[in-house]
């Protein structure tokens, strides 16, 4: 079929790359955002104070479109909403996008007729104030893998509710307020758990932080020197874990190297032991650091080791039981008094609004997602996801993600049949369960293989993955550039002049003359 009408569902990160690399392209895009902004994570509504990014600056830009010179090198999370609506507004995206658009169905036109039907729920204030059905040839997801917040059932929640208690999750607390002179308890060690913590360390009465395990935290600068863009966004960070696909000395080092990859992260530990009170503060990880690597990684917050060592953080390594009037009960049995309690306890990944035939291909009954490159499912056509290919450049995976997507929706990628490309999500999946387990997040957690993961998409594309070809050592050892990857749009152009072709597996599209999305009374 002849894709002229594309859909993008989320106004995040992945949504507004997807709808400008499409856009650029000369497709027709219509982008639906359920919230009255953009920004997914960072939209203004879901983002509590004093949040910032965990890369540096530079790090954490599209490749077309750097941050301004004027940001610090960990920008706020204001920063960042501002600089997404800059570059949509920049890219002509923001005149895509329709807001307050809760998309509540996507399902197939027929099993003969290709194309999708997208129903949207218009909303304002909570309340739907209409709804349209759309058609379009092929839809874009991007809805992102951290949009539903989880808070787990606990006994007795209702009555401390309704005795004036507040439970709230990480992604709705935006006001500081709410926990000033209170006796808060966090629950969680992830990145929003402390970041909390910390806060309610200096505005609250009580702070009592529970956790069920401690996870391996690192500063902006080593020993207060070296910047973590350094240490974990080279190429050579990056070889000390193992592949799933090992190639090169990569084998080497992970057979007759291992000795070495363990002295590796043995120094890394122990450099954060010297730095950070880890053992005075009783959180040093069970789990080795190179086992825990992964998207619950996080900064450590400014003070955090130093508040709870001073008791202004009480921390717990246990769970809450259940909820009384006055407070919680913790899994070792004892009781305490609180007024508010913050589950930063992550997301729950989902489609809601997939048909389930489809939503079957994605999501087995575990839950885990099933996605070849992470971006398509060779049993659903005429649909990308993005998004779920989450790593440490979040921007730059998404960018890359999109483009490999136009290309595929071009019909320009050699892809191997659907049954090898199952085989291989498979076997991929059974390996992070294998190797990676306390960093599978559902099977969306690319992290921390950021450079293997783009190399294979631009290898799909026919596109090489050396971007600095007379500096070899510097692209081995420098932080990652994302300015080095702005030109793929050139490159694939020439290449196609070079070397037409078709892949029969994929959609064959061609653009053609722009027109508005079908409506379709509801």
């Amino acid at each position: 079929m002849t894709v002229k009408q594309v859909c993008v569902i989320g106004a995040g990160v992945s949504g507004l790359v997807s709808a400008k690399t499409f856009l650029e392209e000369g497709y027709e895009v219509t982008l639906f955002e359920k919230r009255q902004g953009l920004g997914g994570v960072w939209e203004r509504s879901r983002t509590y104070p004093g949040l910032s990014i965990q890369n540096p600056r530079d790090t954490y830009a599209f490749s077309d479109f750097p941050m301004p010179a004027s940001y610090p090198e960990w920008p706020s999370a204001e920063q960042i909403c501002a600089y997404l609506e800059s570059y949509a507004q920049h890219f002509g995206v923001t005149e895509k996008i329709q807001f307050g658009a809760k998309v509540t169905k996507v399902e197939r036109k027929s099993a003969s007729i290709p194309g999708w039907i997208v129903s949207v729920s218009f909303q304002e204030d909570g309340k739907e104030i209409g709804k349209q059905n759309y058609e379009f040839d092929f839809v874009i997801v991007c809805n992102g893998t951290y949009d539903i917040p989880y808070i787990p059932k606990l006994p007795g929640m209702e009555e401390f509710i309704a005795a004036g208690g507040q439970v709230i999750h990480t992604n709705d607390f935006n006001d500081g307020s709410v926990i000033e002179g209170k006796r808060v308890v966090v629950v969680g060690f992830g990145k929003s758990a402390t970041d909390l913590a910390n806060l309610a360390a200096s505005k609250a009465k009580e702070c009592t932080l529970v956790f069920r395990q401690a996870l391996w935290k690192v500063p902006n600068f080593f020993l207060g020197l070296l910047n973590i863009k350094y240490i974990f966004l080279t190429r050579f960070a990056e070889i000390w874990m193992p592949y799933h696909k090992l190639q090169g000395w990569e084998k080497w080092l992970h057979s007759f190297g291992k000795p070495l990859v363990w002295a590796f992260w043995r120094l890394n530990e122990t450099i954060l032991r010297l730095q950070f009170p880890l053992d005075a503060c009783g959180m040093v990880p069970k789990q080795p650091m190179n086992k825990l690597i992964g998207c619950s990684i996080g900064l450590v917050p400014k003070g955090f080791f130093e508040y709870v060592r001073a008791g202004k953080i009480r921390a717990v390594k246990t769970k809450i039981n259940k909820f009384f009037a006055s407070g919680v009960e913790l899994d070792n049995g004892e009781k305490i008094q609180a007024d508010v309690v913050v589950f930063g306890t992550g997301f729950l990944q989902d489609i809601p609004f997939l048909e389930e035939k489809y939503h079957r291909h994605v999501f087995d009954q575990q839950g885990t997602i099933h996605l070849y490159r992470h971006l398509i499912h060779p049993h659903i056509p005429q649909m990308g996801f993005v998004g779920y290919n989450y790593t440490f450049c979040a921007q730059l995976s998404a960018e890359i993600g999109a483009r490999w997507l136009s290309e595929y929706v071009k019909g320009n990628l050699p892809l191997p049949s659907p049954q090898q490309m199952l085989e291989d999500v498979t076997a991929e999946l059974e390996w992070r369960k294998k190797d990676r387990p306390y960093a599978f997040v559902s099977g969306a957690c690319v992290t921390p293989f950021t450079f293997h993961y783009i190399d294979e998409l631009l290898q799909d594309m026919g596109l090489s993955s050396r971007r600095q070809p007379g500096n070899l050592v510097g692209e081995f050892l420098m932080p990652i550039d994302p300015s080095a990857y702005k030109h793929l749009g050139e490159e694939l152009q020439a290449k196609q002049k070079q070397h037409p072709s078709l892949n029969d597996f994929a959609i064959a599209a061609s653009v053609e003359v722009k027109k508005k999305p079908s409506l379709i009374s509801p």
